[in-house]
Parts: C-alpha cells; sequence; structure tokens
C-alpha cells in the first residue's frame, strides 16, 4: 500500500468503498473536546485530524501519555530506545491499540511517510520507528490507536457542540507537554478552559 493511501484505506475498510471529495477543512486540524463530551475515552482530550472526507475521519489523540515506560514499550516491539531521545509514546485513540502511527517534523522521511502538511509527517513502519528511536536530533511521537467516526458522524458531533475545531499548530505537538497541551491549543483561538468550564463561551 502506497503512503498516500494508508489513511484512506483506513477509511475505506470502515466503508466499504473508495471516496475522494474532500468535504471541509477540519483535516488537517485540532479538535478539542468539549466538557459536554462524556465519553471517557476522550473526555479533556486534544485530536490531531489527519483526514476527513465524505466517508468518515482518522484522528490521533495527542494529549494522552500511554500507561507505562516508553523504554519498555519499545523494547517490547524489539526496539531500543535512546535515553534521550525526543521521542515519546502517547495513546492515540480506542481503535487498534496494538497499532501505532509515528508523527514527526518532514526533515526525516522514509518509505512510508506521509506530509500531512509541509511542518509534520506520519509515518508507520518499523524502519522508521527504529530509526527515530535511535537518534537524538528529531522529536516524535509514537501514538498507539486512533479515533475514527463513520460518515457524517463527526459533523453531527460538531454539531451537537461537544468539539471544537482549532487551526493546526504543528510546533505544540513537540514543544508541549501532554498535561498542557489543551490550554494550549484553546489560547491559539484566544480561549481559556476557564470560559468552557464557566459556560461564557458557546461553541457552535
Amino acid at each position: 500500500m502506497t503512503p498516500r493511501r494508508f489513511f484512506s484505506a483506513t477509511l475505506a475498510m470502515r466503508r466499504g468503498s473508495k471516496y475522494s471529495k474532500i468535504v471541509d477543512t477540519i483535516a488537517p486540524g485540532f479538535l478539542v473536546a468539549m466538557p459536554a463530551l462524556r465519553d471517557p475515552n476522550f473526555s479533556g482530550a486534544v485530536v490531531l485530524m489527519l483526514e476527513h472526507n465524505e466517508g468518515g475521519a482518522v484522528g490521533l489523540v495527542v494529549n494522552r501519555p500511554f500507561v507505562g515506560n516508553d523504554t519498555e514499550i519499545l523494547h517490547g516491539l524489539g526496539i531500543d530506545l535512546l535515553p534521550d531521545t525526543q521521542g515519546e509514546v502517547r495513546a492515540g485513540g480506542p481503535v487498534r491499540v496494538r497499532a501505532g502511527c509515528i508523527i514527526h517534523p518532514p526533515q526525516w522521511a522514509f518509505e512510508d511517510t506521509q506530509y500531512i502538511t509541509t511542518a509534520l509527517c506520519v509515518s508507520t513502519s518499523r524502519e522508521a520507528l527504529s530509526t527515530l528511536a535511535n537518534t537524538k536530533e528529531c522529536p516524535f511521537r509514537l501514538l498507539l490507536g486512533y479515533a475514527g467516526w463513520g460518515a457524517a458522524q463527526l459533523e453531527s458531533e460538531i454539531r451537537e457542540g461537544t468539539w471544537l475545531h482549532v487551526p493546526l499548530q504543528e510546533e505544540i505537538l513537540f514543544e508541549v507537554a501532554p498535561e498542557l497541551m489543551y490550554d494550549a491549543v484553546l489560547a491559539t483561538v484566544g480561549i481559556s478552559s476557564l470560559d468552557l468550564v464557566s459556560g461564557s463561551l458557546a461553541v457552535h
């Protein structure tokens, strides 16, 4: 499978056919979970949206540390992690939690690498993970699992006010700690999480 079709194929498996029409500009971008979203899988989540087409959507939760030791997790995959690497393991979502995607800057690219933006790439190969785990120069996040929506499901949830779309700021992914990412993403559009708790912000 070519890198270009990786996420499209993921959605096609859910839908049963191919599609190509772009519905809107949700991807690439951030989705921020609103207080009304009670699903424990997504409460307080920041999701990096990778693809959103008429067949559905695919994204990665980026602010949830994976439970366990990063070094031990990668060792279980047969990969050694340098002690001073810039890589971290995160829980990417509730779907296929044993599968992983790696987000990283474009300075490092591999045969399977997809360019999400000019400043952000996604890779899925063992070669990519092994190389990045053994370099000190390239920040990366290994996201285990992903978030998926069926056709029109995400649009419905956004209309219900459970998600806020925020334009993507790639540097947040590598420069902000996961526990601070929710507030950092909201701050890029001039919103405080206190506004959400107090109900002073209307989300449409």
